[in-house]
């Protein structure tokens, strides 16, 4: 993760999510992306505007946001880590996966907000379109979260696929931020079970010999509810959920689901998108 890019509107929300990416920048010693996008002020209907008022008007928005900008430029550096400052007009879905694809991106973390409705934080919500969109993970950060180090690491498995390569990042990270991890497979009526869950706990096991981990099995009326569930009772810090062919994440945030991880966490939640392969 040498490359972060941090989404930003400037609220309180925002502030909170970027001082997650500067704890994992700080641990990773990663250059931070801090992103802005905006649409252009115009003046009132019916006004007559000439050409060199209106981009002075632009001008002059453009200039407030930068000015904006400087403090949240500063608490990266200040944390001594490189940042460059990124202010694009365009929609935020937009900006993100353009700056994700110019600048290599390893990971977005973002702030996810919403009104209080269900269906506007599922639907209206940036993060949760980002996060089933974007080919990197996406760390999002819920409103009501509380900034905090990262101790306990929950990590949502199927044991459905080859999940080797995302958990070795997990213990990677859990390494650098010197937490814990844990393991939890969530049984509920109607999820697919194709698979011997025996034959994936014993790669796993196998694979990661020399760590220290937990890996519990329980029952629930949703996948979901399962996962915050064990969060609460293990009081962890950071859920880790992993999308293979965004079959799994798409399940998760499809508004028939009376529960979801991501739209409900009220801790952060990283995802990571498993490749085709």
């Amino acid at each position: 993760m040498k490359k972060i890019l941090v989404a930003t509107d400037f609220s309180e929300n925002a502030q909170i999510a970027l001082q997650y990416a500067i704890e994992i920048g700080k641990a990773y010693q990663s250059e931070l992306y801090l992103l802005h996008t905006y649409l252009p002020l115009y003046t009132e209907h019916g006004i007559y505007t000439s050409a060199k008022s209106l981009q002075e008007s632009m001008d002059k928005q453009r200039l407030t946001l930068k000015a904006d900008m400087t403090p949240s430029v500063d608490a990266v550096v200040e944390a001594g880590l490189s940042c460059m400052p990124l202010l694009e007009m365009t929609d935020v879905a937009s900006g993100v996966f353009e700056a994700v694809e110019k600048f290599d991106i390893d990971l977005i973390v973002m702030g996810r907000t919403g009104s209080g409705g269900f269906f506007d934080k599922l639907i209206g919500s940036n993060a949760a379109h980002i996060t089933a969109k974007a080919p990197i993970p996406v760390l999002t950060i819920p409103a009501q979260t509380q900034a905090k180090e990262v101790k306990h690491i929950l990590y949502a498995t199927q044991l459905e696929f080859d999940e080797i390569a995302v958990l070795q990042q997990v213990f990677d990270l859990a390494h650098q931020l010197k937490a814990q991890v844990s393991l939890v497979k969530v049984n509920a009526p109607f999820e697919p079970d194709v698979h011997t869950d025996n034959q994936y706990i014993k790669e796993i096991n196998e694979a990661f010999v020399k760590e220290d981990f937990t890996l519990q099995q329980i029952a629930a009326n949703s996948v979901a509810e399962g996962i915050l569930v064990t969060a609460q009772a293990k009081n962890a810090d950071l859920i880790v959920l992993a999308a293979h062919h965004r079959n799994f994440l798409t399940q998760l945030i499809d508004p028939s689901k009376s529960q979801q991880v991501i739209v409900r966490a009220a801790i952060p939640v990283l995802t990571f998108q498993l490749s085709e392969s």
